[in-house]
């Protein structure tokens, strides 16, 4: 349906239900609504016709809605009907989806009617705060202390300010700090919201009431709190529904009576308190932002890599995917992810490496490390650029060896050092790798038991995989070395990315405790791949790496 036809059948729609169009834009309407039974009237802004932006609904006169709190209230008078996963509508029925929209505001403000609306406010409080500053809080949540000690900083480029950040020091991996001063972190059980009137305190005197309001922090604590800020340092509160923070604005002649001397630190509490009705508050949104909280977001009731020291040999085309979705799942956090690749990024390897332009003629490893730490300052990686098979008493040290270099000889080595050292501290080795040009992508989770290791899948080297997701016969795809670039197997960066997703997944199971099947398998290439069902493979008699030692056994 093009824009005229589909802007005509919401005009009709809309004069159909007694709304006029208004301007200045294409589609700018004047109406009302009935909120039980009583005609609120709104303005309407559709921006677009497929609605793909929602249309912006806004109270013409707030006076009409006679409540005290109401609830999905945007900035200024918008009404916040479709939040979470948005409103879906069809785009070939306009009509019907402009009154769905309609039908929608009028169910949200009707949710206030209902006594719904503290509840709705407390669970949406911190867009309430209307902060005009954002902090990233690199402290983490799960930090059991009631009231945390921090910094708060500005965050810089060179001379341009980039975010303010909340830290436990002024200091941030990769960024000039710029220091503002200190701050505490207070933790409370009980959600907050409006109280005494007030939905965001924006004086000394209102804070103090909106702060005996609140169950989790009470008159009792007003004291501490006034103190803090008193001294010049920011209060966060965070709360299971919001985190936010405030700051005294002290008064110019305050401040310069305090640097020229007249004024004594001691007395400032008690002149702060004696203008409270005229000191403004700064207010702040802050958002959990430490790396131990990022990753734990998307691992709820889950595992992470969090605490666990992993080794990742091959920082390729399919390490470098797998090495950012390993942070992404806590590795680095509390024990060190340690990185191995010997060779330098090349202009063909950035067609499906994570890495590319800027860090071509860069080693791979020491590339990957700064791009880790540019996803996030507080990761712990460990780059080298040694043969990571000359360097055993190393990788041993870790909980966990990664092979991500996809080479049968690299694959070979660490499999036999890893049978041979069965007292180091690595309890597990994974493998994965792109098979057959392509066609499909492996991993193998070798964790010292009873079953196979990696050369019980091909026991004989000119012999078949046990378990091939590709046909064997299919020659090599072999693209010699040119202008430089070495010798590759083309094929595309969904089959790196997937081999990487299946060592990430095998890596969380094995975390978690629960290995589950061994060899896992993902077809590629629809017309070259094979499917097969994850297994955990028994070991091969005539195996030249583990026969022999089982055989002793």
């Amino acid at each position: 349906m093009d824009r005229h036809e589909a802007l005509r059948r919401i005009d009709a729609t809309l004069k159909a239900r007694g709304f006029k169009e208004t301007g200045p834009g294409f589609a700018d309407y004047e109406g009302s609504i009935s909120v039980h039974g009583t005609p609120v009237d709104i303005t309407l802004s559709i921006p677009d016709v497929r609605f793909a932006a929602k249309p912006v609904l806004a109270l013409k006169d707030r006076s009409q809605i006679p409540l005290d709190t109401l609830a999905h209230i945007e900035t200024g008078n918008g009404i916040c009907y479709a939040s979470g996963a948005g409103l879906p509508v069809d785009l070939y029925e306009p009509g019907p989806a402009i009154l769905r929209v309609l039908e929608e505001a009028k169910r949200t403000l009707e949710l206030s009617f209902k006594g719904r609306a503290a509840r709705e406010i407390i669970d949406e409080f911190q867009q309430y705060w209307y902060s005009e500053l954002g902090v990233r809080c690199l402290v983490p949540k799960t930090l059991s202390a009631a009231v945390k000690k921090a910094s708060l900083f500005i965050a810089k480029l060179g001379d341009k300010p980039q975010f303010m950040c909340l830290a436990d020091k002024a200091d941030l991996r990769g960024y000039d700090s710029l220091a503002i001063g200190l701050a505490q972190i207070w933790s409370v059980d009980a959600p907050i919201g409006p109280a005494a009137g007030i939905r965001a305190p924006n004086t000394l005197a209102e804070l103090q009431r909106w702060f005996a309001g609140q169950t989790g922090l009470g008159g009792s604590r007003w004291n501490a709190a006034f103190s803090a800020l008193s001294e010049g340092q920011t209060l966060f509160v965070a709360a299971p529904n919001a985190f936010v923070g405030l700051r005294l604005e002290r008064p110019k002649d305050l401040e310069a009576g305090i640097k020229r001397g007249s004024i004594r630190k001691q007395a400032v509490p008690k002149l702060l308190a004696a203008r409270s009705a005229a000191i403004k508050l700064e207010r702040f949104s802050g958002a959990w932002c430490s790396i131990e909280d990022i990753t734990a977001r998307n691992s709820v009731e889950q595992n992470t890599l969090k605490g666990k020291s992993i080794a990742l040999v091959g920082c390729g085309t399919i390490g470098s995917h797998l090495a950012r979705m390993l942070v992404q799942s806590g590795a680095g956090i509390g024990a060190h992810l340690s990185i191995f690749d010997n060779q330098y990024l090349s202009e063909g390897n950035i067609g499906r490496h994570l890495l590319g332009f800027g860090d071509i003629g860069k080693r791979k490893a020491f590339a990957l490390k700064a791009e880790l730490e540019r996803f996030h300052p507080q990761v712990q990686v460990n780059a080298f650029v040694e043969d990571a098979t000359a360097m055993w008493e190393l990788l041993a040290t870790h909980d966990l060896i990664i092979d991500a270099t996809g080479d049968w000889n690299v694959q070979g080595v660490l499999n036999e050092q890893f049978l041979e050292n069965v007292d180091a501290n690595v309890s597990a080795l994974l493998h994965t790798w792109v098979f057959m040009n392509g066609a499909g992508a492996q991993s193998f989770l070798n964790v010292r038991d009873d079953l196979a290791c990696f050369r019980c899948l091909k026991p004989q080297f000119d012999g078949p995989w046990r378990y091939p997701v590709g046909d064997e016969k299919d020659e090599l795809n072999l693209q010699p070395a040119s202008c430089g670039d070495g010798a590759f197997i083309p094929f595309s960066v969904d089959a790196s990315c997937m081999a990487a997703s299946l060592a990430n997944r095998a890596a969380l199971d094995w975390a978690g405790g629960k290995a589950g099947q061994r060899l896992r398998a993902v077809q590629v290439d629809p017309e070259r791949g094979r499917y097969h069902k994850p297994v955990s493979p028994k070991p091969v008699p005539q195996c030249p790496a583990c026969g022999p030692r089982r055989s002793a056994a």
